[in-house]
């Protein structure tokens, strides 16, 4: 349910949207961060690159940003926890975040068991940001490229 009222609000323009400019690196870790202990519960190992020395800016709206990294955690630990296994990337060069599973893919009835909410959200706060999400899902996991659109 709270998927759907955040989606109802975003696209009725009633979620406030503040893009600044957002270090990713910080931004990234700050939520990694926060999600460690979900991960380290589920036994999922974290496989991280998130350079401390060098970082990318988006104008970006900082609670957007880590609401769809919160979405695609979240999915990990409902849809991919089988596979005990997540990496998260900030690559600096190609100025992406990188999130990626072991899981079952997203074709699994797992996914199927979801209203796909969640993901219409982040795909939403992304296009408003102009950044975009590109999936790669087949039976040995998913794998998430956030970039410029």
């Amino acid at each position: 349910m709270d998927d759907l009222l955040t989606y109802t609000l975003l696209t009725s323009g009633r979620h406030p949207f503040g893009p600044v400019s957002t270090d990713i690196g910080r931004l990234v870790r700050a939520s990694v961060a926060a999600w460690y202990p979900v991960f380290e519960e589920k036994e999922i190992q974290l496989d991280v690159d998130l350079p401390a020395d060098e970082t990318f800016y988006w104008e970006a709206d900082p609670t957007w940003m880590a609401r769809v990294l919160d979405n695609l955690f979240q999915n990990i630990i409902r849809h991919a926890a089988e596979g005990k296994y997540a990496n998260i990337v900030v690559d600096v060069e190609k100025e992406q975040i990188i999130v990626a599973d072991r899981g079952p893919g997203m074709d699994n009835s797992s996914y199927e068991r979801g209203a796909g909410i969640g993901l219409s959200t982040s795909n939403y706060m992304l296009k408003k940001m102009k950044l975009k999400a590109d999936f790669t899902s087949n039976e040995n996991g998913t794998r998430v490229a956030i970039g410029r659109a």
